[in-house]
């Protein structure tokens, strides 16, 4: 009954979102050991992302490169993505804003005419490697393509991104991306690496799946064309609205395709770690912010499904996040963050301002020692097929599936990987959460109710 009030609510919308001016650095700022202003136009930042990169997959076994990387950072051990697959969860790093707000919550989107075509960030939406360039920096991009193609807006004041194929891995995007590095090592640049190495749609190279898992005696191969079909099998057990995926599947199988995937990481690893080990000899490492992110993480069938986007689960959710810093401070840090915070915190280490009405924030306070309280709110809308919202506070957790009004809350203090919902819970909880996602939706000008018993063919380009 609650939710059915919620979600007869109707608000005032938000107003559009402005362009913003090119960040300035601040006439006067208290320094402290965080504030890098003075230093802003001697550094570089240096994005990397894993894409698909579960957080407990960062362990000396699958990930000793990035281990060792994390090791001289800033390290958050909680960081959750704003979405469960690329395009909406990477262009939300991009603005700092939530897949809704930002509008590019799928591949394709529908035209006045009903027609599909792909979709691309408004120009009146600034994006924070712009907001770079336009105060001088040099950009440029080494990408897998597919979800960060450049015709998405991701591309926006780059003098150079690389998106020619369709889901590639690190070991075709860093030998271009080193040779970038070596013609400008004295630029001053924003540099994006970007690999697709541990996706379904990427596939082992240094081995085979069998040879990487040598003691599977089942009958499935862990190629790609293999994981495509298991992703669509999934979606295709969502019979009406709201029901969950579910994939009768051996857990032998399971275990064998996480197995594969954990070898993928390791691949993706050796390369990344060779090309941080030459941005050190190269003395550019301590010139530079180097941020390690996930877009998202996988699911190999803890609720149900295989790959990613289709549920909100903590599995695709969570996320490695880490910072290194001029130095190499290290720092392990357990508060809740989003990834939607990632620029917004570089942005503030140089001094610059940010755009102004975006939902990300810095997370200089957590640097210091304070314990920021962050809504973790994260939302899917994957291939126009499900649409789900999920709002985190503390340990408390809920799902809302919007086609049906069905809603799950979860404490993860006790039950990490959501496997048992609460039956009654706290009412209190449970009504702060339905109003938070009930105001990030009002935020983006949507209407909750607009999606009961919407259920559609899901969009073929993923």
């Amino acid at each position: 009954m609650i939710l059915a009030l919620l979600l007869a609510c109707t608000g005032a919308e938000a107003p559009p979102t402005q362009p913003s001016p090119p960040p300035t650095a601040p006439a006067e700022k208290q320094t402290d050991a965080y504030d890098l202003s003075q230093k802003a136009d001697h550094l570089n930042v240096i994005l990397i992302d894993v894409d698909a990169m579960r957080a407990d997959f960062l362990t000396p076994e699958f990930a000793p490169n990035l281990v060792k990387l994390a090791g001289e950072s800033i390290q958050f051990t909680q960081a959750s993505s704003s979405a469960s697959w690329t395009v909406p969860a990477t262009m939300a790093m991009w603005t700092g804003l939530w897949p809704s707000r930002h509008k590019i919550v799928n591949k394709l989107t529908p035209d006045a005419s009903g027609e599909m075509v792909f979709s691309r960030l408004a120009d009146d939406i600034p994006t924070f490697p712009d907001l770079l360039v336009q105060q001088g920096w040099r950009a440029a991009a080494f990408t897998g393509g597919a979800g960060v193609q450049a015709r998405f807006g991701y591309d926006r004041g780059f003098e150079t991104y690389l998106d020619d194929k369709v889901f590639g891995g690190f070991d075709h995007s860093l030998p271009p991306a080193r040779d970038w590095v070596d013609a400008n090592a004295d630029a001053h640049f924003f540099l994006f690496l970007h690999g697709y190495d541990a996706h379904g749609q990427h596939p082992l190279l240094d081995q085979t799946p069998r040879e990487a898992v040598p003691g599977y005696t089942g009958t499935l191969d862990g190629g790609i064309e293999e994981q495509a079909r298991f992703r669509e099998l999934g979606l295709a057990a969502i019979q009406k609205a709201g029901d969950p995926p579910q994939l009768d599947m051996d857990p032998a199988d399971l275990d064998f395709l996480k197995a594969v995937y954990g070898a993928k990481i390791k691949e993706a690893d050796a390369r990344v770690g060779a090309m941080i080990d030459h941005l050190r000899a190269r003395g550019i490492l301590d010139r530079s912010i180097v941020v390690v992110v996930a877009d998202h993480g996988e699911e190999f069938g803890e609720h149900g499904y295989i790959d990613h986007g289709a549920t909100l689960c903590e599995h695709q959710l969570h996320v490695p996040l880490f910072f290194r810093l001029p130095g190499g401070e290290h720092q392990v840090i357990d508060t809740p963050v989003r990834t939607i915070d990632l620029f917004p915190t570089v942005f503030d280490l140089l001094g610059y301002d940010l755009p102004v009405g975006i939902d990300g924030q810095s997370l200089l306070p957590a640097f210091r020692g304070e314990k920021p309280t962050l809504d973790l709110y994260a939302e899917s809308d994957y291939r126009l097929f499900v649409h789900l919202r999920s709002l985190r506070k503390g340990s408390a957790k809920l799902l809302l599936d919007l086609e049906d009004g069905e809603k799950q809350l979860f404490d993860l203090a006790s039950d990490p990987a959501e496997t048992a919902p609460q039956a009654k819970g706290d009412a209190r909880v449970l009504y702060e959460l339905e109003q938070g996602i009930r105001k990030a939706m009002l935020a983006a000008s949507a209407d909750p109710q607009s999606f009961l018993g919407v259920h559609q063919e899901p969009v073929k380009v993923y």
